[in-house]
């Protein structure tokens, strides 16, 4: 995988692809794709974004531009060409218009995969082709998570 990104190259430039996750009092939701609009603000010290998959109003075809913190915002993670997870692997799926980080419980038949969400405790069932490998942008550069070990407590959530 081309994990780091060219140190010579600006990865948050205006025209740029990126990932940002909306936090919302503390909870970590997913990462929506959007382009920046425009590049750090020295002003405001923001980001301003336009997404590709919200929009600006309940009945609006226009897409949402927000100025947020950097910090919230990476470049996009590039597909790894490996298809297999593991049980207790981290992962991201691509659901409801943004990728979502969750832990594979069981592999099933013809490449599906039974999917826990930390976040709001659900259980779901998806194709391998709508799961990544789950990395953190640290630094500079894509980082490997390390395996989750499932609590006992996860018992009582599903079927285990």
């Amino acid at each position: 995988m081309a994990g780091n990104v060219d140190a010579n190259a600006d990865p948050f430039k205006k025209g740029t692809q990126v990932e940002v996750s909306l936090e919302d009092d503390g909870f970590r939701g997913p990462w929506y794709t959007a382009t920046i609009v425009h590049p750090i603000s020295k002003k405001t010290h923001k980001i301003h974004l336009e997404f590709h998959t919200l929009t600006s109003g309940d009945n609006s075809a226009k897409p949402l531009r927000e100025a947020v913190d950097p910090i919230l915002v990476r470049p996009i993670l590039p597909r790894e060409a490996r298809r297999q997870f593991n049980v207790s692997e981290n992962f991201d799926d691509f659901h409801n218009d943004s990728w979502w980080e969750g832990i594979v419980i069981t592999a099933l038949d013809d490449g599906r995969y039974s999917v826990f969400f930390r976040s709001c405790r659900e259980q779901i069932e998806f194709n391998k082709s709508q799961l990544r490998l789950h990395r953190e942008w640290v630094y500079g550069k894509w980082t490997k998570v390390w395996k989750f070990c499932l609590p006992f407590s996860l018992a009582f959530f599903g079927e285990l």
